[in-house]
Formats: C-alpha cells, structure tokens, sequence
C-alpha cells in the first residue's frame, strides 16, 4: 500500500476528533481508477509497530510533532513538515517521538495509483520527503468531506471518495518539494523546459544546461518519472497541439518551432503519439475550422 505520512515540526499537538473509517469500494474503481479504501485521524502518543507490509496504497499525513520510520531495514528520523511514502508488498514502520504527533491518513488502490507512481507522485527512492510550508486546510481540510463520503452508501460515496483521495494525493505532491528538487535543479528543469523546442540532441541539451547526462537524467526522473526524450517529446507534442489549434501557420513552420527539421517526419511523430495527422487535429481543434 502507498502510504503518504506528513508530520509538522515544532507544531502544537491539538486534540481532534479521532476516527477511522474503511470501505469495500465497487470493482471497477479497483480495477480501472482509484479507489479509496479508508481513511482516518488520530493525535497523540501513539504506538509505533515495525515489519508491517500492505497490499495497498495508503496515504497518512502527520501535521504535528517529529517521530520515525523504517522502511527495509533503513531508518529514518522524521521532523515536520515531512511526508513517507509507503509502497505494496515494501515492510514498514513508524511511530511519534515521545511527545506524540498528529497524523492524518489514506488508503487506497488501483492502477491509478500505479500510474500516480510511474508519473512521478512519490517514488520509491525518496521514501521520505519534506512538505513545501506548513499543512493547510487546502489538504487536511478535505478529510471531513472524506470522511462523510465514506460513510455514504452506495456508488455515489465510492466515487466521491476516490474524487477526494485523488485532490488529497495531488495537493500532498504538489507541496513536496524534497521529492529531491531544491534550487538548481529546480532552475534546470525550468531552462529545459525553455530548451525543449530546440533541435538539440541529448549530449548538446546536457551541454547547454551544464550538467552532465546522467545528471540530467537523475533531475527529470525524479521531477517527472520520465527520461529527458520523454519529456521533451511530450513538451514538443504539446506547443505543436497549441500552435495547430490557435494559429494559421504551416504544417512545416509548426514542424520547425516544436524542433523538427523535416516535416515528414514530425508528421508520423504526432500521428504516433495523438492518434491524428497535424491536418486532421487542426480541422477537430482549430476554433475557426468547421468539424468534418
């Protein structure tokens, strides 16, 4: 199970409602979505267990208080604002220092989950990472509508649940910056993306950023779950996408500003990659082209 633990340093432990909630969602969001599982809060000096393993995806946010965690064999010392990440079949343990924490968590499954993985959420190598700034209701203040979707039957409380799980998910990432990224590599992932449109080669665009490849390679995975071909690609596709829907200028001119010297071959890259030839995505998306 993906588990996701923020603990909030120095922060004052304040009493809550404790409570837990589980579900058994419908299959389909097993099988094709997310699908919550359960959910949770809970403050104070609680105890701490080691060598567990889940069969799931979890998320717990801990926004109080400083603690520790293992995963492995390898421990780690958890000061707030922090957030672990727990992986499937991976063994696992925490607990809060002596003076307790706060902690909020989820549970979760399905292929999205993987994908949130390969796409670069939370990754396996980076077990424990640090929140960008203090929790905030933005996230934490999501649970109370977690929790009534929970305890609401039928499929509406499962798809409201996984809607929730995801905003959670989503904002958690989005704040964590140690997913490994501070100053400069941050500052290269932004000048790459500048770079992308470029006919460059990948030694050329390491060069022009000066780092080396498997640096640059290190920084894009850890940023994206992609290799710098990857993302470039996705980068070029996109301005091509934009420039085909709001603009008038030629199939070749396009091919140019995205990095290709020969239209031909920009042409089956973007059919490969959208599933339509240039001509046929500009008549579906262009504002002032009738559909066919």
């Amino acid at each position: 199970m993906g588990l996701v633990l923020i603990v909030l340093a120095g922060a004052t432990l304040k009493a809550m409602d404790n409570w837990s909630s589980y579900r058994q969602p419908a299959q389909p969001l097993r099988d094709l979505g997310l699908a919550c599982l359960g959910a949770g809060e809970q403050s104070g000096v609680l105890p701490s267990f080691s060598e567990r393993t889940l069969s799931s995806h979890a998320m717990v946010l801990v926004s109080g208080g400083s603690g520790h965690f293992t995963m492995d064999g390898k421990r780690y010392e958890v000061q707030a604002p922090s957030v672990i990440w727990l992986f499937p079949g991976v063994s696992h343990g925490y607990g809060p220092g002596p003076h307790g924490w706060k902690e909020h968590w989820l549970l979760f499954t399905g292929p999205m989950a993987r994908a949130m993985e390969e796409l670069g959420g939370f990754t396996r190598t980076r077990p424990l990472v640090r929140l960008d700034g203090p929790a905030d209701e933005e996230g934490l203040g999501l649970f109370p509508q977690l929790r009534a979707a929970l305890s609401t039957a039928g499929r509406q409380g499962d798809l409201e649940a996984s809607v929730l799980c995801q905003r959670i998910l989503v904002e958690t990432g989005r704040r964590t910056t140690e997913a490994g990224l501070p100053g400069r590599d941050d500052e290269l992932l932004a000048t790459l993306h500048e770079l992308a449109h470029l006919p460059l080669g990948l030694s050329q665009l390491a060069a022009s950023l000066q780092v080396s490849v498997p640096d640059l390679r290190r920084v894009v995975h850890a940023a994206t779950g992609a290799g710098p071909k990857e993302l470039i690609l996705q980068l070029r596709i996109s301005r091509a996408q934009s420039l085909l829907a709001d603009t008038a200028l030629s199939v070749q001119r396009i091919a140019t500003l995205t990095g290709y010297d020969d239209p031909a071959y920009f042409s089956r890259l973007f059919t490969k990659k959208t599933g339509y030839s240039p001509s046929r995505f500009r008549r579906l998306h262009h504002r002032d082209a009738p559909l066919p």
